[in-house]
């Protein structure tokens, strides 16, 4: 045989042998991480126990110098701390249809004064401003504005809101008979602070 082709032979048993090296087999075992759930707590906002409240606030038949005081308590039931809730107020006045109500000159929401506005035992009435300028704070000026950065930061515990309001009979002149102001109070829960 040629030198040639007995180089070649051996370089061939040399590959293949190197080859054959790289392919040698080691134990080896897989695993798996397995149930790998992602799942997120929630906020759930509860007034007195339910998503919504009826008539905490309520003057039937009434007249000057009424009074009506109630209290919601406000809690996260979810399972997310929060930060804090936002109050805003919307307000529906109705004219009476005859007799004197008819005439009224200013809406009944603005002679029903605010007389103490507090929120877990702290008064929060400073956030309200007299916007129309009647000298009282009203469900008017309430409307107004939002109550803000009211602390709730804990799940499960009750946060008492509470409320007087006064049907103010200096303001009233007697035109507002036979009126009504329906409220409605929007409570909002936030998880992260107000910016």
């Amino acid at each position: 045989m040629s030198k040639k082709i007995i180089l070649g032979l051996f370089g061939l048993v040399v590959v293949g042998s190197a080859a054959a090296m790289g392919t040698r087999a080691y134990f080896s075992e897989k695993g798996e991480v397995k149930g790998n759930v992602f799942e997120t707590g929630t906020l759930a906002l509860k007034l007195d126990g339910s998503e919504s409240v009826t008539a905490v606030w309520k003057i039937e038949t009434g007249k000057p110098g009424d009074e009506v005081s109630g209290t919601v308590n406000v809690k996260n039931a979810g399972t997310v701390e929060a930060d804090h809730i936002e109050i805003t107020t919307l307000n529906a006045v109705t004219e009476a249809t005859s007799g004197s109500g008819t005439e009224a000159k200013i809406p009944l929401d603005t002679v029903l004064e605010i007389t103490t506005l507090t929120y877990d035992g702290a008064s929060v009435l400073g956030q309200v401003e007299d916007k129309n300028g009647n000298n009282i704070k009203d469900l008017d000026d309430l409307e107004k504005v939002e109550l803000d950065n009211l602390a709730l930061m804990d799940t499960g515990v009750d946060h008492p809101l509470a409320m007087t309001i006064s049907f103010n009979p200096v303001l009233t002149i007697g035109e507002h008979q036979g009126d009504s102001a329906t409220t409605t109070l929007t409570v909002t829960l936030n998880q992260v602070a107000s910016q």
